[in-house]
């Protein structure tokens, strides 16, 4: 789930003037329930642009440590040396980092298969993983801009095993805004610096 803090932390990382930072509650006092954050993801939709709130998501992202990161880095050090599309098209090895798609402009795309909506989350086909948007009841509305946390996760696993700096390029669907109709979908970029 976001951190708010750490939010306000990454706008003034990427250069988000003072006047706008301070417009925020940048205070993490509600513990894990989604409202604070969701009213705070909202307000950066309306005062920042989309390639800033993609920025400031792509650094959020939870379960960065453990057995995922361990096989991360282990896949990273076997395939050290390879193609990235051969890099990806293996990724799928590793429990939980999907079947990633090259795209043909060098960028790939995540989809997660989701959990099956039989939480009563949402409607549709799938539904959100966040632990915290499943606290939710219906009727809710969430911005699509929440999953950069999410993306976060996965952008942070996916630089240990292809060895690459990413940037999170998209945020292509998502559950949270469809109902459970569509799942989500992350676009990267790989930064050449």
């Amino acid at each position: 789930m976001p951190s708010k803090r750490k939010m306000c932390e990454s706008m003034r990382m990427i250069g988000i003037p003072d006047d706008i930072v301070s417009q925020f509650d940048c205070a993490d006092q509600n513990g894990n329930r989604p409202e604070s954050k969701i009213e705070f993801i909202d307000m950066m939709d309306k005062l920042l642009t989309k390639g800033q709130c993609l920025a400031v998501m792509e650094r959020e992202g939870c379960c960065k440590g453990g057995k995922r990161d361990k096989d991360c880095k282990a896949f990273g050090k076997e395939h050290a040396g390879k193609p990235l599309g051969e890099k990806l098209s293996l990724m799928s090895a590793i429990e939980y980092m999907m079947a990633p798609r090259l795209n043909d402009d060098g960028t790939f795309t995540i989809t997660m298969q989701g959990r099956a909506a039989n939480n009563k989350v949402h409607q549709g086909k799938t539904t959100c993983s966040c632990g915290a948007i499943m606290k939710l009841k219906q009727p809710f509305t969430v911005s699509k801009t929440y999953c950069g946390c999410c993306a976060g996760h996965f952008m942070h696993h996916y630089q240990n095993a292809l060895g690459v700096k990413l940037r999170l390029k998209g945020i292509d669907s998502s559950p949270l805004d469809t109902n459970g109709e569509q799942p989500c979908s992350f676009t990267f970029e790989v930064v050449y610096e």
